[in-house]
């Protein structure tokens, strides 16, 4: 299993690579709501390689896990705050939410759980707070009139990759907490699992990416 998962962290980070270069190649084609997704491609690409680094030179990459989460919350909230317009209260205070959760994702790591150690509270915290933001935007669809067609169905599928992949590996994290403060290894079936679905959720991603830069090529040709 651990050679599998290892297989499957390479593929991952093959697939960000080649997401990462798209963006960067075709970038000023992507309308200013897909580039935020880009913003993510790119932040995950550097702590992938950072971590990979971080753990060849000390052992540990844990704190880059805390940056991640922290990193990760940002960006993902920045897209979403492009695409929420209801309910009022929350895209009308979106800046100030997320800097309040912010500040409390600094906080765990400050005073609750150490930096070289799972960020299993932040970590949970903010996975609930993307499907929130996933099922939201469900529900707000009806909402987004103004945008066209095509863009509203490629966004509609980068939301469910977010929806697939943060259902799918919350439990991970939920019951993280449980295996170390029982001194047990997490299993390796379960960051296999992970690994897969953040698999699919980059190969939706880098779909809905390549589909809006093709359409916007040929339209412009």
């Amino acid at each position: 299993m651990l050679v599998f998962w290892n297989l499957l962290a390479d593929l991952n980070i093959i697939f960000l690579v080649l997401i990462a270069l798209l963006c960067l190649w075709k970038f000023s084609l992507l309308p200013k709501r897909f580039q935020r997704i880009c913003y993510l491609i790119w932040f995950n690409l550097a702590i992938e390689i950072g971590a990979r680094v971080l753990a060849e030179v000390t052992g540990n990459n844990l704190p880059l896990l805390h940056i991640y989460t922290l990193g990760e919350f940002l960006l993902l909230s920045y897209f979403y705050m492009g695409l929420l317009s209801a309910p009022r209260f929350l895209s009308q205070n979106f800046a100030w939410i997320t800097l309040t959760i912010s500040v409390l994702i600094i906080g765990n790591t400050v005073f609750l759980q150490s930096i070289y150690g799972f960020n299993t509270y932040a970590k949970t915290a903010v996975q609930f707070i993307f499907i929130l933001y996933a099922i939201l935007y469900f529900f707000d669809l009806s909402e987004q009139d103004g945008l066209a067609f095509i863009e509203m169905k490629y966004l509609r599928l980068i939301n469910s990759a977010i929806l697939i992949y943060y259902s799918g590996s919350l439990f991970i994290f939920m019951f993280s907490n449980y295996f170390l403060q029982n001194n047990l290894n997490l299993p390796s079936g379960l960051w296999a699992f992970n690994a897969m679905l953040n698999l699919v959720f980059l190969s939706l991603v880098s779909f809905s990416l390549w589909q809006i830069i093709y359409r916007k090529t040929k339209s412009s040709s």
